[in-house]
C-alpha cells in the first residue's frame, strides 16, 4: 500500500483500512476487554469473530493481542511507558520480523492518543508502527485538542472507533497543521480535502465522497 513499507506493517495498515471500510469493526480503545468479548464464552463476542490472546507472559492488564480473522492486533494499556517494547515482542513473536522498526522514519503509537484514552478511563488501545512525520504533526494538532478536550469531560465512551483522522494517521498523511477549526466547518474543508486526496494516491476511497469530506469536517468543530 506504500512504497517502501516493511511487508508486515503494509498487512497491518491494510487490515485497519479494509475494517474501518468495512464499517463498525475497525476498533481502537476499549474500557475494558469485556466492552470486546461481551462477557460471553468463546467464540461470542461483541467483535463478532474476534478472540483475545496473550503477548507472551505479559498480564492481559498490560496487553493483549487480538486475533480477528488472521492478521493479530496488539492492544495495550495507555498508561504504560513501555508500549515500545511491547510492539518489539508483538514484532518478533506475531508478525515474524526482526523487531519493531527503527530509525527516524517510524513511530510505534497508540492508534488513539495515549494522553485522551487514559483520561478517558479506556484500559487498553490498539498500537501500531507508524510513520513519524504525520504522526507528530497530528499529536501537537488534532491529539493535542482530543486531550484538551479530555481534561474537560473525560470518559465519555466505553468503546472508541477509528475515524478517516485515524486512517489518515495510519497512512502516513502529514498536512495536520490547519485541523482542528472548532468554530467552523469551513475552516477544516482545505485540510480534509488534502487528506481525501492523500487517500485516494494509495487506493483509499470513502464510499460516498464529497458527503464523507463534509461530514469529516464538521466532526473536527466537536473536537474540544
Amino acid at each position: 500500500m506504500i512504497a517502501g513499507w516493511p511487508p508486515a506493517l503494509q498487512r497491518q495498515l491494510q487490515v485497519l483500512v479494509t475494517q474501518f471500510l468495512a464499517g463498525g469493526d475497525a476498533w481502537i480503545g476499549v474500557a475494558g476487554l469485556m466492552a470486546m468479548t461481551g462477557g460471553g464464552s468463546f467464540p461470542y463476542t461483541m467483535r463478532l469473530g474476534g478472540h483475545a490472546e496473550p503477548l507472551g507472559g505479559r498480564p492481559q492488564s498490560q496487553a493483549f493481542v487480538w486475533m480477528q480473522g488472521s492478521e493479530p492486533e496488539l492492544w495495550v494499556d495507555p498508561r504504560d511507558k513501555n508500549y515500545r517494547d511491547l510492539f518489539d515482542e508483538f514484532a518478533r513473536t506475531r508478525l515474524s520480523m526482526s523487531g519493531r522498526p527503527t530509525g527516524t522514519d517510524w513511530n510505534i503509537d497508540h492508534v488513539f492518543p495515549k494522553a485522551a484514552g487514559a483520561l478517558d478511563g479506556l484500559s487498553h488501545v490498539r498500537a501500531m508502527a507508524i510513520g513519524a512525520p504525520g504522526n507528530q504533526a497530528l499529536g501537537r494538532t488534532i491529539e493535542k485538542a482530543m486531550k484538551q478536550r479530555a481534561d474537560d469531560t473525560p470518559g465519555r465512551k466505553r468503546v472508541r472507533h477509528a475515524t478517516w483522522m485515524t486512517i489518515g494517521k495510519a497512512a502516513g498523511f502529514t498536512g495536520w497543521d490547519s485541523l482542528p477549526d472548532s468554530a467552523s466547518a469551513a475552516g477544516n474543508a482545505a485540510g480534509v480535502s488534502a487528506l481525501f486526496i492523500h487517500l485516494a494516491t494509495l487506493g483509499i476511497r470513502p464510499p460516498i465522497g464529497a458527503l464523507e469530506q463534509s461530514l469529516t469536517a464538521h466532526t473536527l468543530t466537536r473536537i474540544r
